[in-house]
């Protein structure tokens, strides 16, 4: 409770260590959450159930996901849950040492007693599988084994109608790739849904971190569309897992890898709802309604217009755990935003700025801590073309344009060492950051190039929701 940068209220790890920290097994079953992670204890890796019945706040169960003696796997990897046509939940995850992915299959009302099925592996060879039931038949994608050079294996489609025997080769997942996506790039930590009328393949690549493809399933194959990103280089976006809730929302999960290491280590984003755009080619994307739950008072500054190149700090609205939500009229200003962590001599800093010559969402980290760590183009540097030169980047730049005439809507969530910026709803940046100085808590909003006016702004403190 005394680490400077430990999360307060996102969803960090209780003990072990997190790396990967995956989410897994995501899953809504009788009005509760269930989600599981991937860390590392003394008997290797393994998966830690939790649940929640309002995203925010989790009880942790009794580990029944890990290796037992006499099972084939020596350690349990990416996988997810779905349910049966028997009623059971079936968790699907690489085993560890078998080459291949493995299932458990549970009829227990809490999800904390487990069978692996006498067959595992169902899939040989195997990788981080993603697996479901459409009609009477069981599908499962093996995802594309990362490599340090050269392309990858693409994604492989098995089939059976049976989830706990072994599954058909159906042959390539995907009928093709996208221009955008490098050769290097491989399908990990899959996650195949229907959304509207259009499929979704949440993954991750190694090298790029979180993406998505939006396209069409014709129980054969997937037929991409169009491909986006949900992390930049300089980002730490990774393992993205979503399930399906009573409301009809797909949430969100990823596991925001750290840059320095310590207790911190085991961080999710916060959840997100996404929703298909009308265009049908991209995901809108928002912070779920239960976050409100978390506020307390509330902070409210009176309009206010800024001119350029004169930065104004907020009387009423300050703090390292908050959330601020903030409409801008940008007039003919081109390049503006919020400034957020700012000590008063402005040493360290972090601007979060919406720049419209570039079309760019973008955070600054030039500044944001006296001793921040390097932050490289590629996380995972193993799966990067070339490992020994992983270059060091200034700003994570995410693709935003504003329609003539339009406001930005920005809600800023501040936890500590993280970062969240959502924009008019179809935008989000995730940022770890690291100030050290006890005054980087001010907020300022500034303008580069043309006066800005903001029409209004709230925020609240945010209440921890983590019992450590």
């Amino acid at each position: 409770m005394n680490d400077p940068i430990r999360p307060a209220w996102h969803l960090t790890i209780a003990e072990g260590f997190g790396m990967p920290f995956d989410p897994n097994g995501a899953i809504f079953k009788d009005g509760v959450y269930h989600l599981w992670y991937l860390y590392q204890a003394e008997a290797g890796h393994q998966w830690q159930h939790i649940s929640s019945i309002d995203l925010f706040h989790w009880r942790w169960h009794a580990n029944d996901m890990q290796h037992h003696a006499g099972d084939p796997d020596k350690g349990i990897f990416s996988g997810n849950a779905f349910q049966a046509r028997d009623g059971k939940v079936v968790i699907a995850y690489h085993g560890l040492e078998t080459g291949g992915n493995c299932v458990a299959f549970s009829s227990d009302k809490e999800l904390d007693k487990w069978e692996k099925s006498k067959a595992n592996p169902i899939v040989n060879p195997g990788w981080d599988p993603h697996m479901w039931l459409e009609g009477d038949t069981y599908y499962q994608i093996s995802g594309g084994t990362p490599v340090s050079s050269g392309k990858p294996n693409p994604p492989v489609l098995y089939a059976g109608d049976r989830y706990d025997q072994p599954l058909k080769k159906i042959g390539e997942f995907m009928s093709r790739d996208l221009p955008g996506v490098d050769d290097f790039e491989d399908i990990s930590c899959p996650d195949f849904f229907k959304i509207g009328d259009k499929w979704v393949l949440l993954c991750i690549s190694h090298s790029r971190g979180t993406r998505y493809y939006i396209g069409n399933w014709d129980g054969k194959q997937f037929h991409p569309e169009s491909h986006h990103r949900m992390n930049w280089p300089g980002g730490t976006m990774f393992a993205p897992e979503t399930l399906l809730d009573d409301q009809g929302r797909r949430i969100l999960w990823a596991w925001v890898l750290d840059r320095k290491s310590g207790v911190s280590s085991g961080t999710m984003s916060m959840p997100r709802v996404l929703t298909l755009s009308k265009d049908k080619l991209t995901l809108n994307i928002e912070p779920p309604k239960e976050v409100e739950r978390l506020r307390f008072g509330m902070m409210v500054e009176k309009p206010f217009s800024v001119n350029a190149g004169q930065p104004v700090t907020l009387d009423k609205v300050s703090g390292n755990m908050l959330e601020m939500s903030i409409l801008i009229d940008p007039g003919n200003s081109k390049r503006f935003g919020i400034k957020v962590l700012c000590s008063k001599d402005a040493i360290e800093q972090t601007p979060v700025v919406i720049d419209r010559n570039k079309n760019t969402l973008l955070v600054d980290m030039r500044h944001s801590g006296i001793n921040k760590p390097a932050y490289n183009e590629f996380a995972m540097a193993f799966a990067s073309p070339d490992p020994e030169n992983n270059p060091v980047v200034e700003t994570q730049e995410a693709p935003f344009s504003l329609k003539s005439g339009e406001k930005v809507q920005l809600r800023v969530f501040l936890d500590k060492s993280i970062l969240e910026v959502f924009a008019n709803g179809r935008q989000v940046i995730t940022q770890v950051i690291y100030p050290t100085l006890k005054d980087a808590i001010n907020i300022q909003v500034f303008s580069d190039d043309g006066p800005i006016l903001v029409e209004s702004l709230k925020a609240w403190k945010l209440f921890p929701a983590m019992q450590w």
